[in-house]
Formats: C-alpha cells, sequence, structure tokens
C-alpha cells in the first residue's frame, strides 16, 4: 500500500505547489486533506474534511496517516486578532497532539522568514541558529515564533517523529492571489521614509520542490527556505506600477491601520513594521541536507508574477476594467445581483412587460438544468450510445455529458476564474474558485480579467471538476448576462453556470410563474422528479431548492409546477426518498437542438 498524507490549509497557495507532486508520485495513495474553507477540488487523491484545526476532530482524521504537512495559518491579516492567534496557535497545538495520538512518523510545518524579526540591528545573511526576535505588533511574526517554539518543544521527546520546519521566504509566482499581489495592485501605497529595505522570495516551484523533498528525505530539523538573493521593496512596487508616497513610520502605521479597519488596505500596522527592515537569510543548510537549489532568484520570482499579471490585463479596455473591479468587489457586486432579482421580481408580476423584457423573454433565453444523478431512471428501456468508435453501449443516463458536447461544438470558451455569485455572497458550502464557461463568440470580448480563455480540455476538465465538487451544472441562452457583460446580443453567447443551492442568481427566476417558466427554463426535454412513501419529511429538499418548489404537505414533500427537475432533491435527501427519472430517449438530442436554436457556437 501507498502512503498517506494528510495536509492542513489545503485550499491555501502553500498548498497548491505542493499538490501536483503529490499527484504524480507513485508512492502517495491517499491525501487527507482538511481545510476550513469549501474544497476547490485541485487534486484527484485528495478527500477532503472541513474541518477546523482547533477541532476535537482532526485527531480522528489523522488515523492511519504517515506524514503530515501543516500550512494552515492565517496569513492574510483580519480584524479579530484574538482570533487569528487562537487558530494560529491553539490550532497548531492540537493538531501536532494528534499527530502524536495518531503515531503519525513525519511532520513538515511552514514557518517564515519573518520568526527572526525585522529590526534596525538585524544582520544580513541569518542562518538557522539566528535568534528569533518578536515584533510585537504583528501577529504573524509572534503567531509563527510561538508556533515554533511549541512544536520544537512538543516533539522533542519523540524521535520517533520527524519534524522538518521550513522558514519560507515570501512565496510569489504567477499564481499569487493574496494580500501581497493585492498591494502590489494598488495605484498608490506608502512605504517608510528613509528606509531602503529587501524583499527575499521564494518561487511557488522552489517552494513545491522543497516541501516534496522533506517527505522523500527523512531531514529533522530547521531550514531557511529562500532564494540566494533580494530585491528592493521599492523596486517591486515601481515595477508594479505603484505610486509611492513615503510616510514617517509612526504616521504610516496609523493610516495602515484606519485603512485596513476601512477595507481600503489589505494590511495593517503590523504589516509595516514587518517591511521596515530588510530579512534576509542564508539557505547552505537545505542546500547541503538535499541537493535542492533554488530555480529562481527573487528577481526572476517577481517578474514571473508581474508578467502573469500582464497578459491577464493587457487588453483590458476601460469597460473592461470597469466590469472587472465591479465583479470583483463584493460589496459592490452583492448590490448588483440584488438589483437584478428586484428586477425580475418586479417583471414577472407584468404579463406584458415579462414576454417583451429581454431578461424574461422566450425569444431569448433558454435555461436548462443538467443533472449529475448517477441513478437516473428511464421509464421505459432505453440504449443510449456511448463510444462511436466501437459502437459501445450504456444504460447510464448522464445529461451532463450534453455539457461536453456542447464544449466539443463550441471554437471559443472562456472560463472564469471565479464564481460571480458565490465571491459577492461569500459562499460557505463552495469554493467561489470555480466560476462558469461562457462559449462563442461574444464570449471573446469578455474582461481578461475576469477569466481566462480556455482550449476545449481545459473547458471539459473544469466541468468534471465543478462536478466533483457538487456543483450542479446549467447550460443554455441567459440574456441577462448580455446586460451584465455589456455586450450585444448576437445569438453568440452560451453561457454555462455550476450552481450552488445558496448563492446562484439563476434561482432569481423562481419569481417566474410555472407558465412562463416552461418557456424560458425547461427542464431536460423527459426528465421528471417524484417523492417515494420513503419521504419522512425531514425539509432538507426544502432547504435546497432554489425555486422554492418544494413544500411539505401532511408530513411529506411535494413538488410544484416550478420544478426544474435539477436532481439536486434527490442528492440531498438523506432517505433516498426522491426519484428521478427520464422518458424521452432522445432528450439528448432534444436538449441539443434546443439550445443550439438560441445560440451559434461557431
Amino acid at each position: 500500500m501507498g502512503k498517506t498524507v494528510a495536509i492542513t490549509g489545503v485550499n491555501s497557495y502553500f498548498a497548491g505547489t505542493l499538490l501536483p507532486r503529490l499527484d504524480r508520485d507513485p508512492e502517495i495513495e491517499k491525501i487527507i486533506g482538511i481545510d476550513v474553507a469549501p474544497w476547490k477540488g485541485t487534486s484527484p487523491k485528495v478527500t477532503f474534511f472541513r474541518e477546523d484545526i482547533r477541532s476535537p476532530k482532526i485527531a480522528g482524521l489523522l488515523q492511519g496517516v504517515d506524514a503530515v504537512y501543516h500550512l494552515a495559518f492565517i496569513v492574510g491579516e483580519i480584524a479579530d486578532k484574538e482570533k487569528t492567534r487562537d487558530i494560529n496557535i491553539n490550532g497548531s497545538k492540537n493538531l501536532f497532539s494528534a499527530c502524536l495520538q495518531n503515531g503519525v512518523k513525519k511532520v513538515i510545518y511552514t514557518s517564515s522568514m519573518t520568526v527572526y524579526g525585522s529590526h534596525p540591528f538585524q544582520p544580513l545573511g541569518l542562518t538557522e541558529e539566528s535568534p528569533l526576535i518578536e515584533n510585537r505588533d504583528s501577529y504573524y511574526n509572534s503567531n509563527k515564533i510561538a508556533v515554533e517554539s511549541f512544536v520544537k518543544d512538543f516533539l522533542k521527546p519523540h524521535p520517533g517523529i520527524t519534524l522538518t520546519i521550513f522558514r519560507a521566504g515570501l512565496l510569489c509566482g504567477p499564481r499569487i492571489n493574496n494580500m501581497f499581489s493585492k498591494l502590489w495592485s494598488l495605484k498608490v501605497s506608502s512605504l517608510p521614509a528613509g528606509r531602503q529595505s529587501y524583499n527575499q522570495f521564494i518561487h511557488e516551484e522552489d517552494l513545491g520542490e522543497a516541501l516534496h523533498l522533506a517527505l522523500k528525505k527523512d531531514i529533522p530539523g530547521v531550514y531557511n527556505l529562500t532564494a540566494d538573493d533580494a530585491i528592493s521593496t521599492l523596486g517591486c512596487f515601481r515595477a508594479a506600477g505603484v505610486k509611492i508616497i513615503p510616510l514617517p513610520t509612526p504616521l504610516l502605521k496609523v493610516v495602515s491601520r484606519i485603512g485596513f479597519a476601512l477595507g481600503l488596505f489589505p494590511a495593517g500596522s503590523g504589516w509595516v513594521t514587518l517591511g521596515e527592515y530588510t530579512i534576509f537569510g542564508l539557505n547552505q543548510k537545505f542546500k547541503a541536507a538535499t541537493g535542492w537549489r533554488p530555480k529562481y532568484s527573487s528577481e526572476q520570482t517577481f517578474r514571473s508574477f508581474l508578467q502573469a499579471r500582464a497578459e491577464r490585463a493587457e487588453k483590458n479596455t476601460a469597460k473592461q476594467s470597469l466590469l472587472t473591479w465591479f465583479y470583483r468587489t463584493p460589496a459592490v457586486s452583492k448590490r448588483g445581483l440584488q438589483g437584478i432579482e428586484g428586477l425580475i421580481a418586479l417583471i414577472s408580476k407584468v404579463p406584458g412587460l415579462r414576454m417583451a423584457w429581454p431578461w424574461l423573454s422566450p425569444k431569448k433565453n433558454s435555461i436548462t438544468y443538467l443533472p449529475t444523478n448517477r441513478k437516473i431512471e428511464p421509464i421505459a428501456p432505453m440504449t443510449i450510445k456511448v463510444g462511436k468508435d466501437v459502437g459501445s453501449t450504456s444504460n447510464e443516463i448522464l445529461p451532463e455529458n450534453i455539457l461536453h458536447e456542447l464544449i466539443d461544438r463550441a471554437k471559443h470558451h472562456m472560463i472564469m476564474d471565479e464564481c460571480i455569485c458565490r465571491t459577492a455572497f461569500k459562499c460557505e458550502h463552495f469554493t467561489k474558485d470555480v466560476g462558469c464557461i461562457f462559449m462563442g463568440e461574444t464570449a471573446m470580448s469578455f474582461p481578461p480579467g475576469l477569466g481566462r480563455i480556455a482550449t476545449k480540455e481545459e473547458a471539459h476538465r473544469h466541468v468534471d471538476r465543478a462536478v466533483s465538487l457538487g456543483l450542479l451544472p446549467l447550460a443554455g441562452k441567459v440574456n441577462v448576462d448580455n446586460t451584465g457583460f455589456l455586450v450585444p446580443d448576437r445569438k453568440k453567447l452560451l453561457s454555462v453556470c455550476f450552481c450552488c443551492h445558496c448563492c446562484c442568481m439563476m434561482g432569481y427566476f423562481r419569481h417566474a410563474s410555472p407558465d412562463h417558466l416552461r418557456q424560458i427554463f425547461p427542464p431536460v426535454e423527459g426528465m421528471s422528479v417524484t417523492v417515494t412513501e420513503k419521504c419522512k419529511g425531514c425539509g432538507t429538499c426544502v432547504e435546497t431548492c432554489v425555486f422554492d418548489a418544494i413544500t411539505l404537505k401532511d408530513g411529506r414533500a411535494v413538488h410544484s409546477e416550478k420544478c426544474r427537475a435539477c436532481g439536486r432533491c434527490v442528492t440531498y435527501c438523506p432517505n433516498g426518498a426522491v426519484r428521478i427519472t427520464i422518458s424521452n430517449p432522445n432528450y439528448k438530442e432534444d436538449v441539443l437542438r434546443r439550445i443550439g436554436s438560441f445560440v451559434d457556437l461557431s
């Protein structure tokens, strides 16, 4: 049997550098992924558990685990510093205790170069033996020091556990999307006047390789993990196009504290402290222990970030930049989405207007859920061809394959980086990092800052990832998307949404009448949902139906005519009391023909 590895903070930027290597490693059979946020679904080996590292359930999750990567830590600042300390320190203590309880043989913890402190007397060329100096106004520095101190003392009496601690430089690269990338994206910022500090980076690829090496080799101890050089902090901001206004350090701390409290800056005064003086370390110890060498200098690392950002932004027009800001700002986009729902609710009540209004016009909309249930029952026997080359057949009914067919037919594909709805409403159930797919010529005029042009293969993988996470695909002609992205409706835009039950704007169409819904939001042809005698009236289906199509009557769930046969109730029913059936053997062809009459994908 292969090894089982557990990773806390499995959704994190740090984990993203490691997971591809573990996926390729034939010795790794299973990954226990632990995170407080919904799973992003980036690794096929991960069995995901949504847990806080402070939870007593952590011990149970580590049963049979060979090695643990502790990557969970609050880096991006939050207002509640007591909560920050509780998660970072007490959560770490809980995890290390669980490791000991379960006989975990290897623990790999990512600390930070900031543990050496930012001070005017700090020498350059810090080694692992250099003292750790606390900056009391920095939660990050002080919490990292506290966790390091605890784990070294806690595991010292247990030589059977290999403890590796990495003091990592500032992680950066093409994929960075955190507090630091936001700082480098500001138009105007500030640095301490009279200071000339330098940043020592570590590239994503170099960190991922080092983390993997720590698993493959037994290298107990503490190791600095950095590039061999450092580059000017001021030079980084200038290269990123940020205008810097120097301020005296005490004043800058006040400004940053207020700016963070108001949501204007992504970081507060503690980060001013850490950036005031250079923290530069030597990495010879890890080189000697493993043969590792950083492939990227600090300058190359930062340039890779700038290049990736430029590739996304170089084609943005003023209109596209405005749209990017609108949809990337949750407080603003939430208001916009609420406004759309209000309009749909209002217009739906006016007979003549609802038929003419583009968002609700049957001539401009045809939207259909594509259920992902694996137990869709045929009303009559039907054989569905699934292998054209060999003529193989199967009775498995998979409406989601309609989506794969649409992807193959389309010439243009764009994948959104984030789901606008889940971002706006801060979804608690599913990751925001799986966005819509838009297909057709019109999608090519969408803002590059919101997504990326994709190949057919990438689009297929995106669908598979969304479905694996439990999101429900929906496809069709959605005129409100033309309005939302300020593009004319030329019948050349196909929208594919991966819907959750809590945030998705497609639920706004519930305000339409059943007769109107049949015209603009039909189910898959021949698809229907029924409740069986197993129903106990628990109400789970009621809570997860975005169309308010289910009520409880006489202790049993009843579906109204507003049901869109999405299959979500089938998925969530704890008693297996809901059936989803298909009576049309040609459902796939019928759906493709209908959508094709609304959208030209050539």
